[in-house]
C-alpha cells in the first residue's frame, strides 16, 4: 500500500492559522510538514517607531500573551536606558505577568484541549465534535464537561486581577521600562487577593483533579507525542534592580543541564517563506512566499545548531517540579502543575507587596544602542532585540516560543519539536488520522499569531 498523504486545517482552537500535512504509510506517521500559514511583519512594523513604542506595538502581536510581549520589551528598554528597578515595582510586574499565565493555562485545558476528550454538550461552540476516543465515564465526562463554564469565569477573574494594576486587558498599560505606572493601594492589593483565592480555589477544586483524570484515563499518552528530549527555558520571573534575579532558573538540556548561551542561538529560513536579500551593506529577511521548498512563515530557530522544545514542561524540569518525560500527557500535566505553581506565587506576592506610590523611575538618555531581553512565556522561551539609531528602532527580532516548537525542518532536515513529536506515531485506525495528532499538537499550546513574523 503506498503512503498516503493527510491534510489537518486548522488545527487550533486558538488564533492562528496552523496545518500539518501527514504522510501515514503502513499506520505509522512517517513524514510532518507544520506550515504556519499566516504571515505578520512586527519586526517590519518596528521599524523608524522611537524605541519606547516597543513595549506597547509588541503586544498587539497577540491577545492570548501580550503581557509577556510587555514584559520582555521593558527589560529590553531597562537595558538600553540603564533604569534601577524597584522592588515593589517587581512585585507588581510578576503579579501582572502571572495572571496572564494563569488566564492563559486555564483557557489551554478547558478551551483548547478538553473537547479532545470530554463529549461536550451539543451546541455551539461544540457542534459536530470529533468524539472518537472519549473514554471517561458518563458520570465523570458530565462533570468535567460542566467545569468549562467555571473555567471562562475563572478566566475573566484572571483579568481582572491584571486589570488591576494594568489598566486593561489584552495589551496593558503600565508594565513599561523603569518599573510600573499604577500604585499599589491597599484596595487594589485587597481586591487582587480576592480573585487569587477564588482562583486557587478553582485550581485546585477541578483543574487538578480534571487533569489527573485525563492523564488516568489516557495514559497511553504519555507514550505518545514524544520529542528527542532537548528542553531549553530562558527562566521566569525577574527580581532584582537590573532584572537579573531569576526566581525560576533558566536552562538548556541535550544529555546534561547547561545555562543558555545567547550567541549560540540561530534561525534558519531553509524551509520558510523567507529568502535573504543580496545587499552587502545591509542584507536582511525578506518574504518570499513563492520560494518552492517552502511551508511555512515560521522560522527555524536552532540552540547550538539544534532544535530545542520550550514550555511549562521544560520550566517544571529544570527547577525540579517534574519529573516526567516529554510525551503528550508530560506537557499537559506540567502546564496544569504550573498553574497551580503561579497561583500559590500570586497570593504570597500579593501579601508582601507594600502600598505606594507608581513604583516607576525612568532614565530620559539610552545607554546602548543595542540590546537583546529574554524572559519565558506561557508556551516557552521569548526574545526581543533592538539595534537603535537616534532613539528609533533600526532593527528589531522576536523570537516566539511558537517559533521554538513549530519550527521547520532546518537546512539539515532536522525536524522541530512538534514535528518530531509527530513522525513515529502509530494511527491504528481511520477514525483517529485527526484525533491522535490533534492531540499531540495542542499539547504544545500552539500561538501562531505569536510565531509568525
Amino acid at each position: 500500500m503506498s503512503p498516503k498523504k493527510i491534510l489537518f486545517s486548522p488545527v487550533t482552537r486558538l488564533s492562528g492559522l496552523l496545518s500539518v500535512e501527514l504522510t501515514v504509510d503502513n499506520k505509522v506517521i512517517r513524514g510532518a510538514d507544520v506550515s504556519c500559514t499566516m504571515f505578520r511583519g512586527f519586526e517590519y512594523i518596528m521599524r523608524e517607531h522611537h524605541v519606547t513604542d516597543a513595549v506597547y506595538l509588541t503586544q498587539r502581536i497577540c491577545g492570548i500573551c501580550s503581557t509577556a510581549h510587555g514584559a520582555v520589551a521593558s527589560y529590553l528598554l531597562d537595558a538600553l536606558y540603564n533604569n534601577e528597578i524597584q522592588e515593589s515595582a517587581q512585585y507588581v510586574r510578576n503579579i501582572m505577568l502571572a495572571a496572564d499565565f494563569l488566564q492563559n493555562h486555564i483557557r489551554h485545558f478547558y478551551f483548547f484541549g478538553l473537547p479532545d476528550y470530554v463529549v461536550m454538550p451539543n451546541c455551539p461552540p461544540f457542534l459536530e465534535q470529533n468524539c472518537n476516543d472519549c473514554r471517561l465515564t458518563n458520570e465523570d465526562n458530565r462533570r468535567v464537561a460542566s467545569h468549562y463554564i467555571e473555567a471562562v469565569q475563572i478566566s475573566e477573574k484572571c483579568h481582572q486581577l491584571l486589570t488591576l494594576f494594568g489598566g486593561k486587558v489584552p495589551h496593558q498599560h503600565s508594565f513599561v521600562h523603569g518599573g510600573v505606572t499604577v500604585a499599589p493601594t491597599a484596595d487594589k492589593i485587597n481586591q487582587a487577593l480576592t480573585l487569587i483565592r477564588d482562583i486557587r480555589k478553582f485550581i485546585g477544586r477541578y483543574l487538578m483533579p480534571d487533569t489527573e483524570l485525563i492523564a488516568h484515563c489516557y495514559e497511553d499518552y504519555f507514550s505518545i507525542g514524544k520529542t528527542p528530549g532537548r528542553l531549553l527555558s530562558f527562566g521566569l520571573f525577574r527580581f532584582g534592580s537590573k532584572n537579573e534575579q531569576l526566581l525560576w532558573k533558566d536552562g538548556v538540556f541535550n544529555d546534561q543541564y547547561s545555562k543558555p548561551k545567547l550567541d549560540l542561538l540561530q534561525e534558519d529560513i531553509t524551509h520558510s517563506w523567507y529568502e535573504r536579500s543580496q545587499s552587502l551593506i545591509n542584507p536582511e529577511v525578506c518574504p518570499a512566499p513563492y520560494k518552492p521548498e517552502a511551508y511555512s512563515w515560521t522560522k527555524a530557530v536552532l540552540y547550538n545548531g539544534k532544535p530545542y522544545e520550550g514550555g511549562p514542561l521544560a520550566r517544571m524540569i529544570f527547577n525540579n517540579f517534574y519529573a516526567g518525560g516529554t510525551s503528550t500527557m508530560d506537557r499537559i500535566a506540567a502546564r496544569s502543575l504550573e498553574t497551580e505553581l503561579i497561583a500559590d506565587l500570586v497570593e504570597k506576592w500579593l501579601t508582601e507587596l507594600e502600598p505606594g506610590e507608581p513604583p516607576i523611575k525612568q532614565k530620559k538618555e539610552l545607554v546602548s544602542n543595542q540590546a537583546i531581553a529574554v524572559t519565558d512565556a506561557m508556551r516557552g522561551p521569548l526574545l526581543h532585540s533592538a539595534q537603535i539609531k537616534d532613539d528609533k528602532v533600526e532593527y528589531y527580532d522576536i523570537i516566539t516560543p511558537t517559533v521554538w516548537n513549530f519550527s521547520p525542518k532546518d537546512a539539515k532536515g532536522r525536524r522541530g519539536p512538534v514535528e518530531s513529536a509527530l513522525v513515529g506515531t502509530i494511527i491504528p485506525s481511520a477514525d483517529l488520522k485527526y484525533v491522535i495528532p490533534g492531540r499531540i499538537i495542542r499539547s504544545f499550546d500552539p500561538c501562531i499569531s505569536c510565531a509568525t513574523h
